[in-house]
């Protein structure tokens, strides 16, 4: 059956302009607080290329971060390239994330808000067996700022004090394929770029004397390389209502060029103007990136219900950074459950009949390990939904409320809730010659 046939213009047109409105709207709000909103992300960034992103969008996210195993052909699967395939119809995807998180150690407790952009993504149907898609990608984020006081004598007030920040991350340009190889198997190959900034930063501050002026050791790496996943999936048909969906993903462990500069400056007391610098040390080299492997099933009655299952490991002990050390980075283990409904998505009327219902729940090991084998282990559960704009277009809301660590294990607690927001812009006759009968 076509989906032409679920969606007769039943909405107006002017929803798809107000959708387009709102997501210009939405975007210009985040770039206007990002710059005051992307500090003291998390402390654990700092260690590898810092914290990874999933790779998924906000359908994703509704799901527990699931995907490997199901597709609807409205969406984007950005997690697992076979499954792009299942895409007939041009689709532009784009999102935003905002997270709003409360960190806690044994002394204190600091509430902060970050706002990111998300995967911006066109899929482009090649022939009635391939789909490929073009698209930008967030890969990994530093962001974290903290500091620490030393007095340098008993009983006087002189102390010197050390702030460790970083900031950056990588992004990817991807490039994809997917590919019907039978009537129920897929394969697909992402092809991406590499590249991005991390800046690393100690600044010491002596409040003795009455010195006026900072000292920042400076560590700035550029990052560039290729990064290839493959992708599988298989579609059996149990009866005549229900498919079984099988999924496959394979990211090999691979190096990517990296250029370090470290510099010795001095400022003034603020840290705006520099006095004198001094470049120290510049090193050319590779680091290696982990391994992930994906694997996920799922039970779909089409245009109605979906129950998913993912699995994924991803091998941080393989990770070596420009010295050649892993910074005792441990394998990372995630499981993910997700469901979805749909109340009557061949209903000729009834708004809220075509909206897709979701839930999921997430279990992840971290590979940030504390005190030597402690590690701070992540869970959360989300819920959301996708509200029809006009045809296959959608506006797609999640909210994630996780945790992660245990103040009483780890020495350091997370609490997050996020609101991923996101829009799957499709049309059926975009790029489309015009045939008259």
């Amino acid at each position: 059956m076509r989906f032409e046939e679920f969606f007769p213009e039943r909405l107006s047109r002017s929803s798809k302009y107000v959708a387009y409105y709102l997501l210009i709207t939405v975007y210009y709000l985040l770039s206007t607080t990002n710059a005051s909103g992307q500090q003291t992300n998390s402390p654990l960034s700092y260690l590898g290329i810092g914290e990874v992103y999933t790779g998924g969008t906000a359908v994703n996210a509704m799901m527990g971060g699931l995907g490997v195993a199901n597709a609807n052909g409205i969406n984007i699967n950005t997690l697992n390239p076979a499954l792009l395939a299942r895409n007939r119809y041009t689709v532009f995807e784009m999102g935003v994330n905002t997270e709003f998180k409360a960190m806690q150690n044994n002394r204190q407790r600091a509430d902060t808000y970050n706002g990111t952009l998300g995967p911006i993504m066109l899929a482009l149907p090649a022939s009635p067996k391939w789909t490929l898609a073009l698209g930008l990608t967030p890969y990994s984020t530093v962001d974290y700022k903290t500091f620490t006081s030393q007095k340098l004598n008993i009983i006087g007030t002189d102390s010197v004090t050390y702030t460790y920040s970083g900031d950056g991350g990588l992004n990817k340009a991807v490039f994809v394929n997917g590919l019907k190889v039978t009537k129920n198997m897929y394969v697909g190959l992402e092809s991406a770029f590499l590249f991005g900034v991390i800046n690393r930063d100690v600044t010491t501050q002596n409040f003795s004397d009455a010195q006026s002026y900072q000292v920042k050791l400076a560590d700035r790496t550029n990052y560039s390389g290729l990064h290839f996943k493959l992708g599988w999936a298989w579609k059996p048909k149990l009866n005549k209502d229900y498919l079984l969906n099988i999924g496959a993903t394979a990211e090999f462990a691979h190096n990517i060029g990296a250029n370090s500069l470290k510099r010795f400056t001095i400022s003034n007391a603020s840290g705006l103007s520099l006095i004198n610098a001094d470049t120290l040390k510049e090193v050319d080299g590779k680091i290696k990136l982990p391994a992930t492997y994906r694997v996920g099933v799922s039970l779909e009655k089409p245009a109605k219900l979906l129950v998913s299952l993912d699995y994924s490991l991803t091998q941080w002990t393989g990770f070596s950074n420009l010295n050649g050390s892993s910074e005792n980075l441990r394998d990372s283990h995630t499981f993910a459950f997700g469901a979805e409904f749909i109340p009557k998505f061949d209903a000729i009327s009834g708004y809220f009949n075509h909206v897709m219902y979701r839930v999921g729940a997430n279990y992840t090991t971290s590979p940030y390990a504390f005190n030597g084998k402690d590690v701070a282990n992540d869970m959360s559960f989300s819920v959301g939904a996708s509200l029809p704009l006009r045809t296959i277009s959608y506006l797609n809301i999640a909210y994630v409320r996780g945790k992660r660590g245990v103040l009483a294990t780890n020495g350091l607690e997370e609490v997050y809730n996020k609101i991923v927001i996101g829009f799957s812009l499709g049309d059926f006759y975009w790029f489309r010659k015009p045939k008259v009968d």
